[in-house]
């Protein structure tokens, strides 16, 4: 399971671009006073990442602590369809305002969207409708703001701080999730388990989430920089705007695209499903196949999921830079997929008795927690494999597009095969689960990625292993 955004775990942050006022003084960046790029480069990657559990994982928390269905937590994916289509949203930045406009405002839009969130919460009687629809609006604005900040990146910042900051900027929005996804939630839920008030959980999860976005917000709104080249398009350069016609013929020319395309989009078919099912997993009674965990629980188990995600990213980092994507290519595909089997295993022994470890967290109202230790790890293990496969997945999305005319639009276009990807098999998780059960759906799961690997010879690595 992973909180992170389905189409790039990265949070979105572009490759470095030389940017127009990288060739000018220091003023053509429109820093002031303050020249360093520390002021506000990190709060790139920190909206992103508070924001992407709350369209990832946070729903289905939430919907299975209310008692709806599998199926219904599944159809619920639908709500994030804008994200698939954000590729379209460029031109529409760059001709309307300036990128730093976007990314105030769309902060502001941001905070908006949870405030209906949260309001749906609140009200009587909740209103599923009205959740999903703020969910909806919220994936528009999410999608438009991650566009501008890709932008202004590139206007913000030289060549050398874009180096350093794409580096840099994963760790950001990494930190931004776990405390978005895993320790605001669990310290919510910890505290309306104490009361007894399960609704009380998202009351407090989004003020505490709208405490942290509102200093962030305002502090953006402060610190920004305003580069010179971040200009309002005149009619001139929006009637010179992007051909779609062009660059949709140059993908569909991409060398290998079929192959290419496919083993993105089944790469990410399996994860889907334990994204969305494994939480409910976790929080179904064991009389329904699962462990019982509570909120509280289930938000420090995705913590540290999380955390091995990272660790796993990281090492095949490391190791694509050393030995190259042809040679690490079936190692990590395979290790993302097979230790999907650990599901299956818990699925078919959940019932059995195993030693827990006794954990005090009190400190935050939650009392004392057995720890399954064996769960704890199994997870940890297949949240790590798939940090190794989806670093390399998310690579070869970017070295599709190495060689076009237009690699920005292409790598937004693959990132769209992905969201698709995520899309579809969210959708149908739910009722799969109910059909064929746990262990039947994370059998399922495993299936569904095979095709990714038989595509694995057929992918086009020349581009990596060309010198640059």
């Amino acid at each position: 399971m992973s909180n992170t955004s389905p189409e790039n775990p990265a949070n979105g942050t572009p490759p470095p671009v030389k940017s127009e006022a990288a060739a000018g003084s220091a003023d053509a960046l429109g820093r002031g006073n303050r020249k360093s790029a520390w002021h506000f480069a990190p709060c790139f990657g920190t909206w992103q990442g508070l924001i992407n559990p709350v369209l990832v994982t946070v729903p289905t928390i939430l919907l299975k602590s209310l008692g709806y269905s599998n199926a219904l937590v599944g159809f619920a994916t639908l709500a994030t369809l804008p994200m698939a289509f954000k590729f379209l949203l460029g031109p529409m930045v760059d001709a309307h305002h300036t990128r730093r406009w976007w990314c105030v405002n769309g902060g502001g839009w941001l905070m908006g969207c949870l405030v209906i969130l949260a309001g749906s919460l609140m009200l009587p009687q909740f209103s599923l409708g009205l959740y999903l629809t703020a969910l909806f609006l919220l994936a528009i604005v999410k999608s438009i703001h991650q566009v501008a900040l890709n932008g202004f990146f590139t206007l913000a910042l030289t060549k050398q701080e874009q180096a350093l900051f794409s580096g840099l900027d994963p760790v950001w929005g990494r930190a931004a999730t776990i405390l978005s996804g895993s320790v605001l939630l669990a310290v919510a839920g910890g505290v309306a388990a104490r009361y007894g008030a399960p609704r009380l959980t998202w009351g407090l999860y989004f003020a505490a989430l709208l405490l942290v976005f509102t200093p962030l917000y305002f502090y953006t709104r402060r610190m920004f920089p305003r580069p010179a080249a971040d200009r309002v398009s005149t009619p001139a350069t929006r009637a010179a705007s992007l051909p779609f016609g062009a660059v949709l013929r140059s993908y569909f020319a991409l060398p290998a695209l079929l192959p290419g395309a496919a083993y993105l989009f089944f790469m990410r078919s399996g994860q889907t499903m334990l994204d969305k099912m494994g939480v409910a997993f976790l929080m179904d009674a064991r009389t329904a196949g699962g462990y019982g965990l509570s909120i509280a629980e289930v938000s420090i188990f995705t913590g540290i999921m999380t955390v091995c995600g990272i660790a796993g990213g990281a090492l095949a980092g490391v190791l694509l830079r050393k030995f190259g994507l042809r040679r690490v290519i079936w190692p990590f595909s395979l290790a993302a997929v097979l230790p999907a089997a650990v599901y299956v295993f818990l699925a078919l022994t959940s019932n059995s008795p195993r030693a827990h470890w006794a954990c005090d967290l009190s400190w935050f109202g939650a009392g004392v927690w057995q720890l399954d230790f064996v769960l704890l790890a199994l997870l940890g293990l297949e949240s790590f494999g798939f940090g190794l496969g989806f670093t390399v997945m998310n690579f070869y999305m970017f070295r599709m597009a190495a060689g076009s005319s237009y690699p920005a639009s292409h790598v937004a276009l693959s990132a769209s095969v992905i969201y698709l990807s995520y899309l579809l098999f969210g959708m149908i998780s739910g009722i799969c689960q109910e059909w064929l059960g746990y262990p039947g759906l994370f059998m399922l799961s495993i299936g569904v990625s095979l095709p990714a690997l038989a595509t694995i010879p057929f992918l086009n690595y020349a581009l990596d292993e060309r010198k640059e």
